[in-house]
């Protein structure tokens, strides 16, 4: 049985692990998938993967010895 909590922009009980973590009007907010898809004007993803990074860490690549 899945454990529900309510969507933080409609309210819609909704499982955990369906709910996404987003920055929502300025705080971070936990949303259903239908609001992820229909409020993307309002939603700015908190973390975003660095494009020029890959699978390359920082600490142990030759550009910082």
């Amino acid at each position: 049985m899945a454990v529900l909590d309510p969507c933080e922009s409609c309210g819609e009980s909704t499982p955990i692990f369906r709910l996404s973590a987003v920055i929502l009007d300025g705080r971070i907010a936990r949303v259903c998938p239908r609001c992820a898809a229909t409020a993307k004007e309002r939603i700015e993803l908190p973390y975003a993967p660095r494009p020029d990074q890959g699978a390359i860490q920082p600490s142990t690549s030759r550009d910082v010895w």
